[in-house]
């Protein structure tokens, strides 16, 4: 429930602002430091403020949440990388 408040304060704090695929393999666990743990091997989603200087976005939002998925089955196309959090295919 606050969750979904705090992604309808304005008209675009339910937007997702970031996407990223996490690829530091040698993290073994989430700590609690987001700057660290969206590197985490899964997907870091952000709702809200795309920080539109540094991703081009053209819109804007008053709120930015960061949320850290594990775990993660990931297909590109046809092609599975990704299988519960841990990566199959090399570097």
């Amino acid at each position: 429930n606050d969750f979904w408040k705090y992604t309808h304060t304005d008209g675009n704090s339910d937007r997702v602002g970031e996407f990223a695929i996490g690829t530091n393999i040698d993290l073994k666990e989430v700590i609690g430091q987001i700057l660290q743990d969206e590197k985490y091997p899964g997907v870091h989603i952000a709702f809200g403020n795309p920080y539109g200087a540094h991703t081009g976005a053209e819109w804007d939002s008053t709120t930015h949440i960061d949320v850290v998925g594990r775990k993660f089955n990931i297909w590109v196309d046809d092609e599975q990388i990704m299988r519960e959090g841990k990566f199959l295919v090399e570097a």
